[in-house]
């Protein structure tokens, strides 16, 4: 089951929690005064059931969870040795779950 996620959602920043962990993480969440224009990403499709599992929750639910904003979302783009790779955080009632995919959003082994 894939669903599709935006590589950045600014508005999940705001959720409880994730302004903190995303500090903490050393991940600056707010855009710049003056920003760059963005570079266009293409949405990934992310397997749900890996997120579910990550996070405890049923599947079938997951989707919608990120739909509406009940699951946080982050990604980062790779850059230099890791360009072509993209780490999604998921944050849902104080977890957190990590992620790694190539563009097609197949999970990439740990490591």
């Amino acid at each position: 089951m894939a669903m599709v996620i935006d590589w950045n959602d600014f508005d999940s920043h705001q959720r409880s929690g994730v302004a903190e962990a995303l500090d903490a993480a050393g991940v600056d969440a707010c855009p710049d005064p003056q920003p760059a224009p963005p570079t266009p990403v293409a949405p990934v499709d992310v397997d749900a059931t890996a997120v579910a599992a990550g996070l405890g929750l049923d599947p079938a639910r997951v989707p919608a969870m990120v739909a509406d904003r009940r699951i946080a979302t982050l990604c980062e783009r790779g850059t230099g040795e890791d360009a072509g790779l993209f780490r999604f955080t998921f944050y849902y009632a104080g977890q957190r779950f990590r992620l790694v995919t190539d563009a097609d959003g197949r999970p990439m082994p740990p490591g």
